[in-house]
């Protein structure tokens, strides 16, 4: 498995009988049905001392890792025995591998014959279906978090990064699937491990008890489960191997968390407001500081937004983060607001057509597109109605500061916020910086490298319904906000803005609703909507990079990386440069151009995981892709003109 390439994977073909559950990929059982719940209990829960580390353990998160998620009946059962468990942390993290996964529809019969488990299979059912090669995370519960890694089980551990106190070595036997049970496996355990993570597993082949010594794990043998003879538990000692580091190491993540239950935000758009929910659900007070009186009113301002994938013929990272994210957002916008009445991208031009005719190669499942005469529809695509998420969203935010920050500086530990007069408005232990534009000035970087682009949009209503079914877009789109009424939001324009303009626009004489009626001028909708009356319009500039990729992650010290990597463009490939400096505690999310409302929740996520220290929800790669530092990398990394 490569993430940064479509890919879907087989699905399981699963055999049922009275008694047992039957892999015909592997010629092995994944259970039997009489006493697996006691196996889990016995192998991996007993096994790990799960009950008794829980109570012990101090920090506010335990991550559970496992190799073969299967029909998913270890992580159920030890969802249900976190439950039940009185004194434990606050989080239980669960990451599993699958390389084949079961089908949703087979997952949810195999579960009817488990009782005790159906409110939590029924949570996992709502949200797992999907074949995605890649990460896929679900919140099963305010208190466990699923993170499901799709593919060759090493090619996905490679791409995790987290820290694991357990782990669940599940997956079929050694004999029936080599491929699992190597040594590269036991190579990423210990990179994934610290001193005191254990394992346990139903194995106890000399292979796998080889194995995990020589990657730094005591192994010891105990009585097996039922009619096996043996087993093996243990945990990690001392690494027995160094973890090889990149040669030129300019995308660091923070080695370090932060352990204070706050954080501050400057920007109360879509970005801030998904900080601010993400924050507040792990337990911090939050604190978002914007221009304006209440979220969404710049760039976000919208009262409705399109949330949608991006798929391109080329397999691009772009396309490949926002199916991600896409994924992400409908996941956590279920509640607040969202329409996923499906979105209809109409094929006109000649490149438009070129363009889907190379998609089609690409063969996606219809759940994600499905290709009609001139257009491609996306049925699980829709829009969000921003006034409802704001009105569900709000009491996320602890405390609303409004103002406009100027300038901020960093002093004993704590960053300082100034206004345009100079005063000091706002001290706080941990800064993300989520303010559009306006994020370069207050970072004073080159590495951002931002660009604004000035858009419109506009409600209109028109004299009868267009009897809209989904989203129509064609350049521009249509908004079906209620057909009967007929509301409909038609945008949006791309313009670009001289830099001067960028922090105090002017947007008093500009009007763009011809330019948007003109999208439509030879479509049936257009003699409607031209004679529609406007209802009201909304303009703001966005954020947008030049890789069209949002800029999510850590502040560099661009001075020292700069200094450090100013040889670069030598292509000294065999030096080992140093590690590039993170600015303490100071982070940025911006750049999301047009499609903010559909990357923001996983950004938020991603981020906060990243500052609270839990395993985050992107493949390695795909980090690279977003990091605030690539600008500067790229930058440095071309030849100087003579």
């Amino acid at each position: 498995m490569k993430p940064l390439e479509y890919k879907y994977l087989k699905p399981a073909v699963v055999e049922q009988t009275h008694n047992r559950v039957y892999s015909s990929d592997y010629q092995d059982v994944y259970f039997n049905t009489f006493n697996s719940d006691e196996e889990t209990n016995y192998v991996f829960i007993a096994g790990n001392d799960l009950i008794q580390r829980w109570s012990q353990h101090q920090p506010s998160q335990f991550c559970i890792a496992e190799t073969g998620f299967g029909s998913g009946l270890n992580f159920l059962s030890c969802c249900l025995a976190w439950q039940n468990c009185k004194k434990k942390p606050k989080h239980l993290h669960f990451i599993s591998t699958e390389l084949h996964p079961i089908p949703v529809a087979t997952l949810k019969q195999i579960h009817q014959q488990f009782p005790l488990l159906k409110s939590l299979s029924d949570m996992l059912t709502q949200h797992h279906g999907s074949t995605r090669a890649g990460f896929h995370r679900f919140n099963i519960t305010s208190d466990i978090t699923l993170t499901l890694l799709l593919g060759d089980v090493v090619e996905c551990f490679k791409q995790l990064y987290g820290k694991v106190d357990a782990w669940f070595l599940d997956g079929f036997a050694p004999s029936r699937n080599p491929e699992m049970w190597r040594a590269e496996l036991f190579q990423q355990m210990a990179r994934l491990s610290t001193k005191g993570t254990t394992f346990a597993t139903f194995s106890a082949a000399a292979m796998v008890k080889k194995g995990l010594s020589a990657a730094g794990f005591t192994v010891q043998k105990r009585s097996g489960f039922g009619q096996k003879r043996e087993m093996l538990v243990g945990c990690f000692q001392n690494p027995v191997f160094s973890t090889q580091t990149p040669k030129q190491p300019w995308h660091p993540l923070p080695s370090k968390t932060n352990n204070d239950n706050t954080i501050t935000i400057v920007g109360g758009g879509i970005a801030g407001l998904c900080l601010a929910k993400s924050f507040h659900q792990a337990g911090y007070q939050t604190t978002v500081i914007d221009q304006h009186a209440k979220p969404l009113q710049q760039a976000s301002g919208n009262g409705y937004a399109m949330i949608m994938p991006l798929i391109t013929a080329q397999k691009t990272p772009e396309a490949l983060f926002y199916l991600r994210a896409f994924e992400y957002a409908k996941q956590v916008y279920q509640s607040a607001g969202f329409q996923p009445i499906g979105v209809t991208e109409l094929i006109q031009s000649e490149a438009a057509q070129l363009r889907a005719k190379a998609i089609e190669q690409l063969s996606l499942p219809e759940q994600l597109l499905t290709e009609q005469t001139d257009a491609i529809h996306y049925p699980e695509a829709g829009y969000i109605d921003t006034h409802v998420l704001v009105k569900n969203w709000l009491a996320y935010i602890s405390h609303w500061l409004q103002g406009e920050v100027s300038t901020i500086n960093h002093n004993n530990d704590l960053w300082q916020l100034f206004n345009h007069q100079g005063q000091l408005i706002h001290e706080c232990k941990t800064l993300i910086i989520a303010s559009g534009m306006a994020s370069q000035t207050l970072i004073h970087s080159q590495q951002l490298q931002l660009t604004a682009k000035l858009g419109q949009t506009h409600q209109l209503k028109t004299a009868a319904s267009l009897e809209l079914d989904n989203v129509l877009l064609n350049q521009g789109y249509i908004i079906p906000v209620d057909n009967n009424a007929g509301h409909y939001l038609i945008g949006a324009t791309f313009d670009h803005v001289n830099q001067q303009d960028w922090l105090h626009p002017d947007f008093s004489d500009i009007d763009h609703l011809t330019r948007n009626l003109q999208h439509w001028a030879h479509s049936d909708l257009y003699e409607s909507l031209s004679h529609a009356k406007l209802h009201s319009s909304h303009t703001a500039l966005r954020a947008t990079t030049t890789d069209h990729l949002p800029i999510c992650g850590p502040v560099i010290d661009e001075k020292q990386f700069i200094h450090d990597y100013k040889d670069l463009h030598h292509g000294r490939h065999w030096r080992q440069y140093p590690k590039a400096a993170t600015i303490e505690n100071l982070y940025v999310l911006t750049g999301l151009g047009s499609r903010g409302f559909t990357s923001a929740p996983l950004l938020a996520d991603y981020l906060k995981s990243m500052i609270t220290g839990e395993p985050l929800p992107l493949e390695a790669d795909l980090c690279k892709i977003i990091h605030p530092n690539r600008f500067n990398y790229r930058q440095l990394k071309r030849a100087k003109k003579p």
